[in-house]
């Protein structure tokens, strides 16, 4: 008798004891369940996006756009924001519905220099020192006004100083295209600073600037550095036009 007893009763805890457990497991799923179909934000591409294209403009284009997308399907690299690829171009095409991913962007050092050149544009070096280049503190991303100087010609003409080119933008100074000055998800202002700081030093030590140029300029500037002397003035951030000039030569120089 005490052993039926003894084996209803275990029976009984042992139910509950199940019941108990399933409940919990339910219970668990159903929040598992529910945080996985929590939105979460994303980039998605809304149509299919070429390689090549800039974060800037794709954003700007609405081929890339912030969608909540259920949390169970969100890549582990998915790219939350703009600041997360600000400053990179689409290293591989992206098919419409797809999300962005931190590997698809790189930035042009890592993808190329021709990403980092605009449309209708070329990239073109030219030697560089710290007396002509503004003491080697150029960066890439900086606008430059270029100046040509050519020595007296055979016919006794005055030797003359001119701007050559008003505005011109640097892709590159030596081998350093600034991808640090963009910062990741999650970058610092203090590692932002102290990547800056290293792109000063490198430029000190560069040889050359590559600059954008359209075809017809490329000419004007390579004759120059062969027949004469470019110099690179650094232009201001908030410079939008820079207004022509005459030129000057010995004559003119202090009028």
């Amino acid at each position: 008798m005490r052993s039926r007893v003894f084996i209803l009763v275990a029976a009984v805890v042992l139910g509950i004891a199940a019941a108990l457990l399933t409940a919990q497991y339910l219970r668990g799923a159903t929040a598992r369940l529910t945080k996985e179909a929590q939105p979460v934000q994303v980039l998605v591409a809304t149509q299919d996006v070429p390689r090549g294209t800039s974060a800037e403009d794709a954003l700007k284009q609405g081929l890339i756009s912030v969608q909540e997308v259920p949390q169970r399907y969100v890549s582990a690299s998915a790219v939350s924001s703009a600041r997360g690829i600000e400053g990179q171009v689409l290293a591989t095409s992206l098919s419409a519905g797809e999300q962005v991913t931190r590997a698809r962007f790189q930035f042009p050092s890592e993808a190329g220099l021709s990403f980092a050149i605009p449309d209708g544009f070329v990239a073109v070096s030219i030697p560089a020192d710290d007396i002509t280049c503004v003491g080697g503190m150029l960066k890439a991303g900086d606008w430059v006004l270029v100046t040509a100087t050519f020595d007296p010609g055979p016919n006794g003409k005055d030797a003359e100083s001119r701007i050559l080119l008003q505005k011109a933008r640097i892709l590159a100074v030596g081998a350093d295209t600034g991808a640090g000055a963009a910062t990741d998800e999650g970058t610092t202002k203090s590692g932002s600073a102290l990547a800056a700081g290293t792109r000063g030093a490198n430029a000190a030590k560069a040889a050359t600037v590559t600059l954008a140029l359209k075809p017809e300029d490329v000419e004007r500037i390579v004759f120059a550095e062969e027949q004469g002397t470019v110099w690179l003035a650094l232009l201001p951030t908030t410079e939008t036009q820079v207004p022509g000039t005459t030129g000057r030569n010995i004559k003119t120089i202090f009028k």
